[in-house]
């Protein structure tokens, strides 16, 4: 079992939370400054250090310190845990960032709202554009986004403060890297 030991005020901590339920990864998450326990086995874990993220990957003592989406995954390939095709499937089953889903799921709402006002031949297109909107902001996944081979996850239509980069969408991975920052604690 994955144990994540991290702090509800942490970017990270949510961050890598937020990416292993993507991955449908089971997890269980300690928050240290509420559990002493939990923050001395976070520390052991780390040479003494209180950092969060901590996840222990419970692979004889295999922790990540502060992953990136990115090494987490490949970690988790690396220990057999996902292949790569299920991460990348798991991966694109959403790849509409959760702002841009509220404001999606909104502008749909809006779009079929102003379809019963509008006039009787505009009607239909308001109300396609604004199920198509809403669906997608509920789901989650756009086709159109599928299609480019982009996603908005990481970026400022996921969650703005915790972007990784400043681009909107970005090209989706095929695979995820190799890990390049699993370390064992033993």
């Amino acid at each position: 079992m994955i144990t994540v030991y991290g702090a509800d005020w942490c970017e990270d901590t949510r961050r890598s939370l937020r990416h292993l339920r993507r991955l449908h990864v089971p997890h269980l998450y300690l928050n240290i400054d509420e559990d002493l326990d939990a923050l001395e086995r976070a520390r052991a874990l780390n040479r003494g250090k209180r950092r969060t993220p901590t996840i222990d990957l419970g692979m004889g003592g295999t922790a990540l310190v502060e992953p990136s989406n990115d090494t987490l995954t490949g970690a988790l390939v690396e220990l057999s845990m996902l292949t790569p095709d299920e991460a990348y499937d798991r991966m694109a089953v959403q790849n509409v960032g959760d702002a841009e889903r509220a404001m999606r799921t909104a502008a749909g709402a809006a779009l079929l709202a102003a379809g019963a006002f509008a006039p009787r031949g505009a009607r239909w297109p308001f109300g396609l554009m604004g199920l198509i909107a809403a669906v997608t902001g509920l789901t989650g996944w756009c086709p159109a986004y599928h299609l480019a081979g982009v996603t908005s996850l990481g970026g400022p239509g996921d969650r703005p403060e915790e972007a990784e980069r400043d681009e909107w969408v970005s090209p989706r991975l095929d695979q995820p890297p190799a890990p390049s920052a699993v370390r064992s604690t033993s």
